[in-house]
């Protein structure tokens, strides 16, 4: 499915939370390093924090982890599959500032 949120799949109707679900998946990918399909097996490195499972393994540990944390913990938002679980845009770019003003 890649980018593609699954309420879309299923129906064909096109809203903002499929935007959302899409940017979710580009920020794993980020972390990643590498343009991967989105896995349940991601979803689950990222909500333990195993952090060798997701992160791009190129930088050798050498990460901010509590910045990983920090997406993986956005990107897990806005890939929940129930859309109305998602957060709106705005939420995430608050979010996102807020990391950068704690960095």
């Amino acid at each position: 499915m890649g980018y593609l949120a699954p309420e879309y799949v299923t129906t064909g109707l096109f809203t903002e939370k499929c935007d959302i679900y899409a940017f979710g998946v580009i920020i794993l990918q980020i972390l990643s390093g590498k343009q991967m399909l989105y896995s349940n097996s991601m979803r689950l490195a990222a909500e333990c924090c195993m952090y060798d499972e997701y992160v791009d393994t190129s930088l050798h540990g050498n990460f901010s982890k509590s910045e990983a944390a920090k997406l993986a913990k956005i990107a897990l938002a806005c890939t929940d599959e129930l859309p109305e679980l998602r957060p709106a845009m705005k939420e995430v770019i608050q979010e996102l500032n807020l990391s950068n003003a704690g960095s």
